[in-house]
Parts: C-alpha cells; sequence; structure tokens
C-alpha cells in the first residue's frame, strides 16, 4: 500500500502542469488503476494492464502512465523554438522533395532501359520465329525416275521403297551452297559470262538431331540445266555439267535460281529454300573473319601443300587449298573436292567455337560477307541457325558426296551419279524411316 501511495504521489506531480483536459482524464485512468491494482496475495502478481497510455516494469510489476505526447504547433510554441521547428520541417520536406525527384530520374532511366530490353529481346524473338517459317515452311513435289522402284505418296511426304515406309523430315531445311570462279560476284549485262559454279554443296540441316549434313556435288555432275541465249531468252533444257547452271544467268540472282533449279531436280525435286553464292575474293575474306582455319592436307599439292602436313590457312593460302588442281588428272576435280570437304569441316568447326563466345559473331560475318556473296539468306534466317548454334549444343557435321563414278572422253570429264545408291544416300539424309 506505500508503494501504491507513492505512485500516485508522482503521477500527481506529472498532472500539475497538464491542462485541465488532461488531469480529468488522467483522474479516471488513476481511479482505473487503483481498481485493478488491489492489493495482491503473498508470491502472486497481479495482472498488468497493457494499453496505449499504459507503460509497466517487468520485475516489480509496478504500472506507470505513459505521458501522453503533445503535439507541438506553431500557435502553442514560442517563437523561437516554433522557427527552429518549422525549419527542420522545412529541411525534411526539401528532402523529401529532392528524394522523391531522383526517384523519378532513376524510374524513368529503369524504364527506358527495360524498353530497350524488351524491344531488343522481342526483335530477336521475332527474327527467330520468322527465320523458322521461312526455312521450314515447304510444299513437296518430290518425283523419283522410272529406275527407282519406289512409290511416292502425298507428293513426297511418304515414300515405300524396298519394303519399308519413309516420312518426310520437316525439321530439315537445305541451303545450296556455291563457289564462283569469279573475282567479282558482280551482274552481268550477257549470258554465259557471269562464271561457273565450281563448288556446289547441299548443306541439310536437321536442327532435331543436331546434325549438318553437307553433301558435295562434284562440278562435272550431269545433270539438267535450263539453257538461256545470250539476251536470256529461254532455250529449253540440256544434260550437261552441273556447273554451267551458273553461266545460264547475269551472275548473280538469276544464275543462282538456275542452279537451285538444276539441283533440285538432281534431288528428285526436293525444295531448296536458300542459297548463297561466293566469289574467289570472298574465301580469304571469310576465312579470315574466323581466325583463320587449320587444315590437314589429303594430297600433295604442286609445291604449295604436302600429304598428311598440317597448316593454318590465312588469306590468300585458304582461296589455294580449296581451288588448286592438277588439271593433267582425270580424278583432278574429284581429289580437290576431297580438300574442300575437309576445309569445310573445320571452318564449320571453327565458325561455331566463335559463335558459342560471341552470338552476334554470326550477324557480323554475315554482314562482311555481303560484298563477296549474292544470297537469299536473311537475317531472320541467320537468327535463327545461329540460336540452334547457341542453345541446341552445336551442329554435328558429315560431309557427303554424290555416289558415281567420272569418266573423260578426251575432251570432256563428266560425272556420272549411281542412282540407285544416290537415292538411298536421300532417304537418310531428307526422310525418317518408320
Amino acid at each position: 500500500m506505500a508503494q501504491q501511495k507513492d505512485v500516485s504521489e508522482k503521477e500527481n506531480m506529472m498532472q500539475q502542469d497538464a491542462p485541465a483536459e488532461e488531469a480529468a482524464q488522467t483522474a479516471d485512468e488513476n481511479e482505473k488503476i487503483s481498481d485493478t491494482e488491489s492489493i495482491r496475495l503473498t508470491g502472486e502478481k497481479t495482472p498488468v494492464q497493457r494499453d496505449k497510455t499504459t507503460m509497466h516494469d517487468e520485475v516489480q510489476d509496478f504500472k506507470f502512465l505513459k505521458p501522453k505526447s503533445v503535439r507541438r504547433e506553431t500557435s502553442h510554441t514560442h517563437s523561437s523554438s516554433g522557427s527552429g521547428h518549422h525549419h527542420h520541417h522545412h529541411h525534411r520536406r526539401h528532402r523529401k522533395k529532392k528524394m522523391k525527384t531522383w526517384k523519378k530520374v532513376l524510374l524513368i532511366v529503369v524504364s527506358v532501359i527495360l524498353a530497350l530490353v524488351i524491344a531488343v529481346t522481342g526483335t530477336v524473338i521475332y527474327l527467330v520465329f520468322k527465320g523458322q517459317s521461312e526455312l521450314f515452311d515447304v510444299d513437296l513435289r518430290i518425283e523419283v525416275p522410272q529406275s527407282v522402284p519406289a512409290e511416292v505418296q502425298d507428293n513426297g511426304d511418304y515414300i515405300v521403297y524396298d519394303g519399308a515406309t519413309y516420312r518426310y523430315n520437316r525439321d530439315v531445311t537445305s541451303l545450296l551452297f556455291m563457289g564462283v570462279d569469279k573475282r567479282n560476284i558482280d551482274g552481268v549485262n550477257e549470258v554465259g559470262t557471269g562464271g561457273q559454279s565450281d563448288v556446289n554443296v547441299l548443306i541439310a540441316i536437321n536442327v532435331k538431331s543436331h546434325t549438318l549434313s553437307m553433301v558435295a556435288i562434284p562440278r562435272d555432275t550431269l545433270a539438267e540445266v535450263a539453257r538461256y541465249t545470250p539476251s536470256g531468252t529461254y532455250n529449253g533444257m540440256g544434260t550437261m555439267q552441273i556447273c554451267l547452271g551458273y553461266a545460264y544467268g547475269n551472275g548473280k540472282e538469276t544464275s543462282c535460281d538456275n542452279m537451285v533449279s538444276s539441283v533440285s531436280k538432281l534431288f528428285y525435286n526436293l525444295p531448296i529454300k536458300t542459297y548463297y553464292a561466293l566469289d574467289l575474293d570472298g574465301i580469304a575474306a571469310m576465312n579470315d573473319a574466323v581466325g583463320g582455319v587449320d587444315v590437314v592436307s589429303s594430297e600433295d599439292v604442286s609445291d604449295v601443300f604436302v600429304k598428311g602436313e598440317s597448316y593454318h590457312l590465312e588469306g590468300k593460302d585458304a582461296e589455294h587449298f580449296v581451288r588448286l588442281r592438277d588439271k593433267s588428272k582425270v580424278s583432278s576435280s574429284l581429289d580437290r573436292l576431297e580438300r574442300q570437304k575437309i576445309y569445310a569441316k573445320s571452318y564449320l568447326s571453327t565458325l561455331q567455337s566463335k559463335l558459342k563466345k560471341d552470338p552476334t559473331s554470326a550477324l557480323t560475318l554475315f554482314n562482311e560477307s555481303s560484298p563477296y556473296s549474292c544470297t537469299n539468306l536473311t537475317a531472320a534466317k541467320v537468327a535463327y541457325l545461329a540460336k540452334e548454334v547457341m542453345f541446341g549444343g552445336g551442329l554435328k557435321p558429315e560431309i557427303l558426296t554424290v555416289p558415281g563414278t567420272m569418266t573423260y572422253d578426251g575432251e570432256l570429264a563428266s560425272y556420272h551419279v549411281n542412282e540407285e545408291k544416290f537415292f538411298k544416300q536421300f532417304l537418310e539424309v531428307f526422310y525418317e524411316k518408320m
């Protein structure tokens, strides 16, 4: 009880300077306290009320009133303290305003960066999907010669051959690569002066199995070629060396289209969506763009390359490796083709390594090759193929040759396709056995 009286005296002292209203309120609260804090039994602790106006001592279990915070307004304070308080609030408002300004600027900057990221990402996604459509949407019109005992169904979606059924693989897209024997791949006005396509490789890219099949077509392969007069008038079809298909055009787009047509007929009307022709000056440029290419020569070539020796090709050395041949030998074009296959495989491996380190190098290389090439390869197609290389674990290359035999009549070398072996190869590359 003595302790309770001490508490009451302290409370009365705290109430002396309070306004009348607060004194009345404190009196009511004191009455509640004395009602609550009745005499407690020995060893017991009186439950302590906790609310916004009370505080307590956990040890002694005393209960005190919390001093009420007095609202400080300019009209209730002295001029000196009011002035300082007003200055403090003004400083806080200034800092708050300044902080808000920086937040707005930061928000704008972040928004702009985010918008750019979304725009770039959206553009890349758009290019990838557009490239996929350009590469894989095809209409089949497969036709096989009577010498091939095969049944074509649904325009080539299905082929029955040797007791098995094959389905066209729509995960495969085709690209015809042509190496033109001219320094400049500029257009010409007269048919027959645009050069010949000495290197012809049909590249089949399977994005499901992540394989890249390069089917080399010897330049002397006998095939159907559309002929044109020097003025450009169509003059019917003729059977001749396939490399001459490029000469029957303007040295650029029409020459490429003519070669695509001949290669497509050779491959039983296979749809070929993309072509890429490169002139002689482009060999060194493309070679050096990937940092050079390492090869092992498959034969002795003049005094330049020795069979079994390793070489790091840069500049003109790359052109010499894929172009030189001994024309006195009937097999010279086939021997050179083997070197070209070695070079192509090494180049692709080097290119894929470069793409994995720098994904943008595909578009850079595509742009750098423009002065030396003629192509319908678009940025969308490049973006899609680069995506396959980056996220598909790369493309595993295999190099094939159209099977056949070479003949020489004393004036002209001709390569005759072995139809049976070639058709089996065709099914293996472009179809799936069901």
